[in-house]
């Protein structure tokens, strides 16, 4: 059989049903990216990508004043999920900041009809962005009926 040992079929076999049945499931509600996006300058971003361009004058967008700007200067997170129940949902972004070190703080936002795709945005900008520093760690979870039922972490959360 294509010079392959057939001693280690049933080997490569059992280890490929074993792993698969430790990959999550994708249950009724999954998250499937969250996007972060930091707005730490008022001054447009110099690129032939006009998306790049687009992004940073969208969050800018409708700022006048030299205290609008800045209270439009923070970080972004667009949590894009999926649902095939219509049933009510809490979306929740947990996150810890710089400056504040271990102390975790947390945004909610209460869905009542989800679709089947959806994106949730939070907003961690103004005071809160300066007085707690820049978000290095997060965690966004969905959470129906009190349990959560689904989560995606940056790579640097801990519990």
């Amino acid at each position: 059989m294509f010079g392959f040992p057939k001693y280690l079929l049933l080997p490569i076999a059992g280890a490929a049903l074993l792993l698969s049945s430790c990959a999550s499931t994708s249950g009724p509600v999954k998250i499937t990216k969250v996007n972060p996006y930091h707005l730490e300058s008022t001054r447009i971003v110099d690129t032939d990508d006009q998306m790049v361009e687009f992004e940073h004058r969208r969050h800018l967008h409708g700022a006048i004043t030299s205290e609008e700007y800045h209270a439009k200067m923070g970080q972004y997170y667009s949590v894009f999920w999926k649902s095939a129940t219509k049933q009510s949902v809490t979306v929740r972004l947990d996150y810890r900041q710089g400056i504040t070190g271990s102390q975790v703080f947390s945004k909610e936002l209460f869905i009542a009809k989800p679709k089947r795709s959806n994106v949730t945005k939070f907003e961690v900008t103004g005071d809160e962005y300066r007085d707690g520093g820049k978000v290095t760690q997060w965690k966004a979870s969905v959470i129906e009926n009190g349990s959560v039922v689904a989560e995606y972490k940056s790579y640097l959360w801990k519990e």
